[in-house]
């Protein structure tokens, strides 16, 4: 259980990373734009998220990536962080004792 909230915590931080990067380009912009989780996975590495794509098509279905990967990969990068990290956080915290006296 520790590795989950280890793992949860890390996708925590990611997650605050990628809203100060926000912030920061906000305030050089002038204009607030969250980045999207597809474009965030494109500027850290295209090759894999080519690779995804073109496993998902080849042996699932196109359908499967247009109408499911597509939508998820617009979704704003801090929400696809957020999100997982706090169930992370969540399952792996430590179980309360019971105290019998």
């Amino acid at each position: 259980m520790w590795f989950f909230r280890l793992l949860g915590w890390l996708l925590l931080f990611a997650c605050l990373a990628v809203l100060v990067g926000d912030g920061v380009t906000a305030l050089q912009t002038g204009t607030l734009r969250f980045v999207a989780g597809g474009e965030l996975w494109y500027r850290l590495d295209p090759g894999s998220l080519n690779l995804l794509q073109a496993l998902v098509e080849r042996y699932l279905s196109s359908w499967l990536w247009d109408k499911v990967f597509v939508p998820g990969l617009l979704l704003p990068a801090f929400l696809l962080l957020l999100v997982p990290g706090v169930l992370l956080s969540f399952l792996g915290r430590p179980k309360k004792r019971a105290k019998f006296f």
